[in-house]
């Protein structure tokens, strides 16, 4: 790591200040051109969106060796030429020096017959890497972005991916101390990535830690919200409830065009950091993938932001990678990542918003009573308290107040229905959704979405949001009264 940015370092500011200091011995210019801040930082942009490609496509950086990238790269800036990230420096330093001395122009001049000639020998080495090497060469230009932008919508990182991976990048290294762990299992694609679910900020963890460009399915309920950033980021829907051969089609798409495809086993966010149990169909798609598995978990993500929480904190999460499992052992990729590591002395950072999470008070079972704030929680009704409880007395109390006994039913909240105001009512055999009127046999699934919506699925799909009770009141319910119908999609 020190190496890659101490040639960073020498790259891209130690040359360019040599140049500078050699011209100012023989003569000061005074300082012109300050338009020239936009050449510097137009190189800077397009150096470093070539080296995210080289990162995210070619499995590499663009250095010499060992970290040098395993597959050739010819989408994003590589297609408009062979080598972009030199055209990026040379013109950033045009703008370094025009800023500085513009006398050092001369110094410019050198430095691009040098890259010129170190262009000459590295090719001779990419084509002895690469066989497919030569075709590319005579398609592009060496330096000028001459040809059109292309990427490949199947397997290539769109530009709008590439400009968030570098902004996620610094974001989730201000939050966060991501440490990783297995790096070296990181195979050459194509694998299917499989991984646990803890909070949102999951997939960047995932992205920081492995710096791999993968297709990952998303939920219609999320599509819908965000259609043109998930269309421009390359991930794509997927319907729940039932086989989505169209999403099917386009993981083996991917993975036939030697891409990587993520997919979240659990299907939704875990409550208490507890693994939840795996989709129904998982195994049958990832036998139908016949790809090799690479397993990814993700620790101590909830404690930094719960399912529950209303507020993310900063600390560290541990990216664990396994080995590469063949997909007729997908049960051993699965079992490694659902694996609950929160030791029994954890605690949580924060606190409020565990109301969503323990709906019912443990102690005198007051629905809606539990009031929470960032050292702990209590009841309104009998005055209990509870002061940094750890994280498995917290799973305990919410264990103690899953539904048991009939004689709790009915149940009444006001809700907005897919927009709309109107009420919901639970019964043992059924549940009033404004109008309708759904015998419990017909429910297909119930299913959360955030800490405020819960959906529920008869082959017509409800959006509902209680206005005074939990959401997940509401599913694990459900999840009772259905325990018994092996064609409802459950979790637990």
């Amino acid at each position: 790591m020190w190496a890659v940015i101490l040639k960073t370092i020498f790259y891209w500011l130690g040359i360019p200040w040599a140049v500078v200091a050699l011209f100012d011995v023989f003569t000061t210019a005074p300082f012109h051109f300050i338009w020239a801040i936009a050449l510097g930082l137009i190189g800077i942009f397009w150096s470093l969106l070539s080296s995210v490609y080289l990162l995210l496509s070619g499995n590499g950086l663009p250095f010499f060796g060992r970290k040098s990238p395993k597959i050739l790269v010819t989408c994003g800036p590589y297609s408009t030429s062979r080598h972009p990230a030199y055209f990026g420096y040379i013109v950033y330093t045009l703008g370094f020096y025009l800023l500085f001395n513009p006398l050092a122009i001369v110094g410019w001049v050198a430095e691009i017959f040098s890259i010129l000639l170190l262009i000459f020998v590295e090719e001779r080495s990419l084509a002895k890497k690469f066989p497919e090497y030569a075709g590319y060469k005579k398609k592009k230009s060496s330096l000028i972005p001459l040809r059109k932008w292309e990427t490949d919508r199947v397997k290539d990182p769109p530009f709008l991916f590439a400009i968030l991976y570098i902004v996620g990048k610094f974001i989730i290294r201000f939050f966060y101390d991501v440490k990783v762990y297995g790096k070296a299992h990181i195979p050459t694609p194509p694998y299917v990535m499989i991984s646990n679910h803890n909070c949102y900020f999951d997939p960047f963890y995932i992205m920081d830690a492995m710096n791999v460009y993968m297709k990952a399915p998303l939920s219609w309920a999320h599509y819908e919200r965000m259609k043109w950033l998930i269309d421009n980021v390359g991930m794509f829907p997927i319907k729940r409830y039932t086989t989505d051969s169209t999403a099917v089609l386009k993981m083996v798409r991917t993975l036939r065009k030697k891409g990587v495809v993520g997919i979240f086993v659990e299907n939704e966010r875990s409550w208490d950091g507890r693994p939840l149990n795996v989709k129904n169909g998982i195994d049958r798609l990832l036998e139908t993938l016949r790809m090799p598995i690479l397993p990814v978990r993700i620790e101590r993500a909830h404690l930094m932001w719960p399912r529950w929480g209303s507020h993310f904190h900063k600390g560290r999460v541990n990216v664990v990678i396994g080995k590469l499992v063949d997909a007729k052992d997908y049960s051993k990729a699965i079992d490694f990542v659902l694996k609950d590591t929160i030791t029994i002395n954890s605690v949580y950072k924060d606190y409020r918003g565990i109301e969503s999470y323990l709906w019912k008070c443990p102690e005198c079972g007051t629905v809606g009573g539990i009031e929470s704030s960032k050292s702990g929680f209590g009841c309104s009704h009998c005055h209990r308290k509870w002061h940094f409880p750890t994280v498995e007395e917290v799973r305990i109390m919410h264990d103690s107040i899953f539904p048991s006994h009939f004689e709790e039913l009915p149940i009444f909240d006001e809700a907005i229905v897919d927009g709309i105001e109107s009420t919901i009512t639970l019964t043992k055999e059924q549940i009033k959704i404004g109008q309708n009127t759904l015998p419990l046999f017909s429910v297909k699934a119930t299913l959360m979405e955030s800490r405020h919506d819960f959906y529920i699925y008869t082959g017509k799909l409800f959006e509902i949001r209680p206005l005074s009770t939990s959401p997940l009141m509401w599913k694990e319910w459900m999840d009772f009264l259905k325990k018994g119908d092996t064609n409802y999609w459950r979790y637990r």
